[in-house]
């Protein structure tokens, strides 16, 4: 597999914003390496990417609701809510957390991966 896949995989396994099952599925990925099994694994990459993702919007949802209140704190989910907003302002669809970006890379590799 490339250098560039084997880094994304890993960015999802480190980052701490993935889900148990991005990281179960991530540290599958790793596990299987150099075997059919992983070229399986890779064919799905991209669907776990895309199911896993936040857009923008969500995460604003996300920030404005009494779950983030009461997980980030009343500061950490007024900061994220405005972060968010700041990066919509920008252009951007999707979180910019490490999670968000490094399936947002894999989706990006789709034609490569596919």
């Amino acid at each position: 597999m490339s250098r560039r896949l084997s880094q994304l995989v890993q960015a999802l396994l480190d980052a701490p914003k993935s889900t148990p099952t991005v990281k179960e599925f991530a540290q599958s990925w790793f596990d299987a390496e150099d075997t059919p099994k992983q070229e399986e694994l890779t064919k799905q990459l991209v669907s776990v990417a895309e199911q896993n993702i936040a857009l923008i919007d969500e995460v604003i949802d996300y920030a404005r609701s009494e779950r983030a209140k009461q997980s980030l704190g009343e500061e950490g989910a007024a900061k994220l809510l405005q972060h968010a907003k700041d990066i919509k302002a920008e252009g951007a669809e999707f979180c910019d957390c490490q999670a968000c970006v490094a399936a947002k890379n894999i989706i990006d590799l789709k034609a490569e991966i596919m």
